[in-house]
């Protein structure tokens, strides 16, 4: 029987960070404010259609949006155990890796799926689980920026102790 490490177990539920689509917003409008004063027409589209395709990737890989494969809650049980529940309501055991950041102002998780532990889609007939796992594999984040203002902050300095001190293997 393994014994508990922690006293109680970690929840984090995401919410959209305000700074970082502050940030977003000015830094878009410098760029694309940068593409159409100083490129020729035919270059300010193109380049405009890449950094709005560029935008829309990386809006896939952010925490609490409103994309399927978003993490919205983030889990360490008293065991040590780390899940992670998407908006489609999958949970997965995940596993942080050695180079993930654990600063002050942000965390930074590189995280490795290691297994489905619950599934909304319980019928394996269903023909849409299917293509969705393997959307899944393409498009889930591996990376987890969590900011200062995406989750209560008493939690995350729970969080970021247990990852710097104690998250052993």
């Amino acid at each position: 029987m393994k014994k508990p490490i922690l006293p109680t177990e970690i929840v984090l539920r995401f919410h959209p960070s305000k700074f970082l689509w502050g940030w977003w917003l000015i830094f878009s409008i410098f760029v694309l404010l940068c593409v159409w004063v100083y490129l020729s027409l035919l270059w300010a589209i193109g380049m405009s259609l890449v950094y709005v395709g560029a935008s829309l990737w990386q809006w896939t890989q952010l925490i609490a949006t409103k994309w399927d494969f978003s993490p919205q809650v983030l889990n360490v049980d008293v065991f040590g155990q780390m899940t992670l529940v998407n908006t489609s309501g999958e949970k997965w055991l995940i596993k942080v890796l050695p180079d993930s950041v654990v600063h002050h102002g942000c965390i930074v998780l590189h995280i490795e799926y290691l297994e489905l532990q619950s599934d909304q889609f319980e019928d394996s007939s269903q023909l849409v689980p299917d293509k969705k796992r393997v959307l899944w594999r393409y498009l889930r984040p591996t990376r987890i920026l969590i900011l200062f203002d995406n989750a209560d902050p008493a939690l995350q300095k729970t969080l970021r102790v247990w990852l710097k001190w104690g998250l052993r293997e």
